[in-house]
């Protein structure tokens, strides 16, 4: 009868799903995490995010419409130069970046078309949403969350998801939060057919020599455990206080992070000049 009562952390704060994005940022950056998802502060984005989408969106083109590799490049190039045409430095950053951009494009095309049309997502969609539930409370009524996620590119004919990543720096195996990542999707995916799914992820990278490397998803539980524990201690911080503002006092501030960079206003807004929160 007491859970039917008592609402949960996620209820408290009237979260109704969690993502796997907002699991790592959580983990990785609790403070930013507060700041997004209880106070509703966006945190712009950067030159790297906003390269990788042109990159992801030209690929697409090629992939979904068949258009020639030449023409998605001059998409990827056209849609970086109108996202940071008001962003400082813009063109200095466009000219080293573009041609990173370039070779990004053509490398990953030439790592995908040779599987062939992915799915195309529903009408009004970029990407398929996937979904599973995460308990996090033994017995509760209300011990369970959704967590939602987006494939990149899915091909049900293979049992396959591709997800595409655009980096600096080779990975050498899994990330903690790239391997919870593909860890959910092959676990929801597997849920929603019924059937063995394969999850690679493939970084095409911003060198010249050796442009890109793939990873395959072959040891799932260890990252669905990691992150359904964080799972259990975001549920755990949110149920301390209905309040936001009682939970920004609990989370220290680490200005350090990379999710702080270009948000150094928000950070002055929630925590002030001395680092506190107000």
């Amino acid at each position: 009868m007491t859970d039917k009562i008592n609402k949960n952390g996620f209820e408290l704060h009237n979260l109704k799903h969690v993502s796997v994005s907002q699991a790592n940022k959580f983990r990785e950056a609790p403070d930013a995490w507060i700041a997004d998802k209880l106070f509703g502060y966006k945190s712009p984005y950067g030159y790297p995010a906003l390269q990788g989408l042109a990159v992801e969106s030209a690929v697409e083109m090629r992939l979904y419409n068949g258009i020639v590799a030449d023409d998605c490049v001059s998409h990827a190039l056209d849609r970086f130069a109108s996202d940071i045409k008001l962003m400082k430095d813009s063109a200095a950053e466009f000219e080293k970046r573009a041609p990173i951009i370039e070779r990004m494009v053509r490398t990953a095309l030439e790592q995908l078309v040779e599987l062939g049309k992915p799915e195309e997502p529903p009408v009004g969609s970029r990407q398929h949403n996937i979904g599973i539930p995460v308990r996090f409370k033994k017995h509760a009524l209300n011990g369970t969350i959704n967590c939602v996620g987006f494939l990149d590119f899915y091909y049900p004919d293979k049992q396959l998801v591709i997800d595409l990543k655009t980096t600096a720096k080779a990975p050498s195996g899994w990330s903690i939060s790239h391997g919870i990542q593909a860890a959910v999707y092959k676990k929801a995916v597997e849920a929603m057919t019924g059937k063995p799914a394969t999850v690679k992820f493939l970084y095409v990278l911003t060198r010249q020599k050796d442009p890109f490397v793939w990873l395959t998803m072959e040891d799932p539980d260890y990252y669905l455990k990691i992150f359904k524990r964080t799972i259990i201690s975001l549920e755990a911080l949110l149920s301390v206080s209905s309040d936001a503002a009682d939970l920004l006092k609990i989370i220290p501030h680490n200005p350090d992070s990379f999710y702080w960079s270009g948000a150094e206003h928000i950070a002055a807004e929630l925590y002030g000049d001395d680092g506190k929160a107000k």
